[in-house]
């Protein structure tokens, strides 16, 4: 369609014309009349007995008056609607004013016919740093029954290239048919590690499937798919529409970080799709964003949709205490801090559906909203209970989707009675995040009261009843691609990451915590989109076990191939891990493609969890044995029945192993300490991280353990052998300088008795101890019952 002239662009061809020799112009049209019942703008008996409204006028639309608006206003002060206000639809009609009151209605189009022509809001004015009421200065506000209804040209706003846009290239093919328009302004997002790849672009000629651009591309961009073990990889740029014919704007004063700001309160109505917001957003004032649902309750029925926010200096797209919103197709681009903002925790039943995000910015000190905004996303999500359907996170200095779950709503909702952390997930599902320097995919470090983060565990619990039966979190068909860390990191329980593709990230997913799945996906060391590592040397790994208990079941792992300094595996473990792993992680299903299909580093002189790691090989697609283990390079694991795997740099071992914690009930330190097996091979423990009064081993059960404090003998030491089997057992002995205590099994308030010899202990199934007075030693042999996987000893001085 033919972009019209705008009215002043009108207004001065035909002053040209009038001033061109021998030439007489046309006179211009006289406006149409308006709308049966609506009064124009421009007519002077709208206003009488008053004037047209003049430049810093307070301009008032009474109740129950409907003005059509057919001109471009002068710079008001604030325009208040009590009855309507409707944009004309034969020209371009623009409104500037400092704030915008809307108590009745503003409208451009409608849902079922939308406006065709340019119609541009421009709100002005400086940071006074004062305040104006509870809605702010430069503010487009909805209030208690106001509506805003904005229906802008219905053009899709975001697709992906077709095909590959070398670096100099001014010519881009799109996979969707788009009705994009010679000067357009687009955003190409990166497919790189770096997210500042993206770059702007101005259309100069357009089909549907393709434009020209007036400026060459800084950087190539990625723009087929792959096919990988029969899956689909898709690293495809995404091409963003930034032009809208409908447009709410902060004025050019704005670029300083104080642009205008639209908020809906409660009782308000906000119907908007086609528009963009340009310099919008307040820096470091609360409450203050391009476009923000504010407390409003329940709005069924009400949405953003097919609109770009960009260049903002506050977030895109707020959703705070609100309810049923609708975000749909929309573009954020180039914005500070967080952008699409589920603000206090409260949010629920909202729907955010194939929105495109990218290019997030971080704020400075000063005008920080968060402590986290120190590290923006995208998507900042803080409560599971919203719909997240094929969005795309596609470039953040941090973060693309970040559950960042409250254990209660912060800020304005508190008292409410969400809890986020035992929430279920409503829908995760077809998202995709990329070109991130932080995890895609974040579940954890939720707010505390203050806003500072914490660390998380998000435990669905049906009902979200804390403690009540697991209502189980699927993370469907995400799809993550060069991250310059990791793609996927989740913390928590009864989770699962499926039908995931990770491809080209320096760590595919990471799990921390318990029962947590990544299942029936594809993950890829290195596709055909060769771009360089941000840290070339680094070990690339697809899934990493943590603590766990963890596992990858049905899981395609391809192209991990070491090279010359640099290590790649599709398992490995979280490098460098000084904390409790889980001896039951394990993998299921694997295939492996061109993989290397395990690297361990050596264990940290001071790190007991890569002292413990392992996983077990449940059905032999790993090693080629079920139910073998694959270890760490650490002899206090092995034995003569285990096999070296050099390029694994672990041991392939027929053993399964139990976990020994060892634990202080008081204040009195465990570690370090050394544990000497009847075979003379020995482990030196650091303990726990900043917790001397716990250490773990993944140990081998039915074996004698000598335990040799590093400092004074704890006078209360608990000893546990846990994920055992029942039957399973080990004897331990330590220096203990006192006959004065009881000895309690698996928390019994009756004290077990004394053996009379230490082969009466050996033979017994734990149910004595042995003191050898003359040593001053203690012995007691640990014994899993039956009905129990764990064991517990304690001795309590009397």
């Amino acid at each position: 369609m033919r972009r019209l002239l705008s009215y002043t662009a009108l207004v001065a061809l035909v002053a040209l014309v009038a001033c061109a020799p021998d030439q007489v112009p046309d006179p211009v049209p006289p406006p149409p009349p308006p709308p049966p019942g609506a009064a124009l703008w421009s007519a002077p008996a709208t206003w009488a007995p008053g004037p047209v409204p003049t430049a810093g006028a307070n301009v008032s639309i009474p109740v129950g008056k409907t003005v059509q608006l057919d001109v471009v206003t002068p710079a008001l002060n604030r325009l208040t609607i009590d009855g309507t206000l409707t944009a004309a639809t034969d020209r371009d009609v623009a409104i500037t004013a400092r704030d915008i009151y809307v108590n009745g209605m503003l409208r451009a189009g409608t849902e079922a016919s939308h406006e065709l022509h340019l119609f541009t809001i421009t709100l002005t004015g400086a940071d006074s740093g004062a305040g104006n009421g509870s809605v702010g200065a430069k503010v487009l506000a909805v209030f208690p029954g106001g509506a805003l209804e904005l229906h802008g040209d219905t053009r899709l706003g975001w697709t992906r290239l077709a095909a590959g846009a070398p670096a100099g290239s001014t010519t881009l093919l799109l996979s969707d048919a788009m009705s994009w328009r010679t000067g357009d302004r687009i955003v190409v997002a990166s497919t790189d590690y770096d997210p500042g790849q993206a770059e702007e672009a101005v259309i100069t000629t357009a089909s549907p499937t393709s434009v020209t651009i007036q400026a060459p591309l800084r950087f190539s961009h990625w723009g087929r798919t792959q096919s990988v073990a029969g899956r689909t990889i898709d690293e495809r740029a995404e091409v963003g529409l930034l032009t809208r014919n409908i447009a709410i704007q902060g004025d050019s004063q704005s670029t300083g970080g104080f642009g205008g700001h639209t908020i809906v309160l409660q009782g308000g109505v906000a119907h908007i799709e086609g528009v963009t917001f340009l310099r919008m957003g307040q820096a470091g004032h609360v409450a203050r964003y391009p476009m923000h649902w504010h407390v409003a309750g329940d709005v069924s029925g009400q949405y953003v949709r097919d609109a770009s926010i960009w260049k903002t200096n506050n977030r895109c797209l707020t959703i705070h205490g609100t309810d049923n919103a609708t975000a749909q197709r929309n573009v954020c681009y180039d914005h500070l801090g967080h952008g699409y903002f589920l603000e206090d925790g409260s949010e629920s039943g909202n729907t955010l559906e194939r929105n495109l995000g990218l290019s997030s910015r971080v704020p400075s000190l000063a005008v920080r909203i968060l402590p986290s905004d120190a590290t923006p996303a995208t998507f900042w999500i803080t409560n599971p209970d919203n719909t997240f359907r094929g969005n795309a996170a596609a470039g953040s200095v941090a973060f693309g989707f970040w559950f960042a779950l409250p254990a209660s709503p912060t800020g304005l909702s508190t008292g409410q009675p969400d809890l986020p952390r035992v929430t279920p997930l409503r829908l995760f599902i077809d998202n995709v995040a990329h070109s991130n320097r932080q995890p895609g995919l974040q579940v954890d470090q939720g707010p505390k009261p203050d806003l500072t983060t914490e660390v998380t565990s998000y435990t669905p619990r049906v009902g979200a009843v804390a403690g009540g039966a697991s209502a189980p979190g699927y993370f469907q068909n995400f799809t993550g691609w060069k991250h310059s860390g990791r793609a996927v990191w989740i913390r928590g329980s009864g989770l699962f990451l499926d039908g995931a593709v990770l491809a080209d990230n320096q760590q595919g997913a990471t799990f921390a915590n318990g029962s947590i799945m990544l299942q029936n996906s594809v993950v890829v060391g290195e596709s055909e989109n060769l771009t360089p590592a941000p840290n070339p040397s680094f070990p690339i790994r697809g899934f990493e076990f943590y603590d766990g208990t963890n596992g990858a079941s049905n899981v395609v792992f391809a192209n991990f191939v070491s090279r010359p300094g640099r290590l790649a595996s599709a398992l490995g473990y979280n490098r460098s891990d000084g904390f409790p792993i889980s001896q039951q992680n394990f993998a299921a299903a694997v295939q492996l493609v061109n993989a290397n299909a395990v690297y361990f580093d050596n264990p940290g002189a001071t790190r007991d969890g890569d002292k413990s790691s392992l996983f077990v090989d449940s059905d032999g697609t790993v090693t080629g044995t079920s139910r073998t283990s694959v270890v760490a390079n650490n002899p206090f694991l092995v034995t003569p029945s285990c096999t070296y795997r050099s390029d694994w740099n672990t041991w392939i071992c027929p053993n399964r192993y139990d976990a020994l914690t060892i634990q202080s009930d008081n204040t009195d330190p465990v570690a370090p300490l050394s544990l000497v097996r009847d075979d003379a091979v020995s482990v030196a423990l650091a303990g726990v991280p900043s917790n001397p009064l716990a250490a773990q081993i993944s140990i081998l059960s039915g074996r004698m353990y000598d335990i040799s404090w590093g400092t004074a003998t704890p006078t209360r030491p608990r000893i546990t052998l846990q994920r055992a089997n029942v039957g399973d057992w080990i004897r331990i002995s330590f220096a203990f300088g006192t006959s004065a205590f009881n000895v309690l099994r698996d928390f019994s308030a009756t004290a077990l008795p004394g053996a009379a010899t230490l082969a009466d202990l050996d033979a017994s199934q734990g149910d004595r101890y042995f003191w050898d007075a003359a040593a001053q030693r203690f012995y007691a042999k640990i014994w899993v019952r039956s009905g129990r996987t764990s064991s517990t000893i304690q001795v309590v001085p009397r």
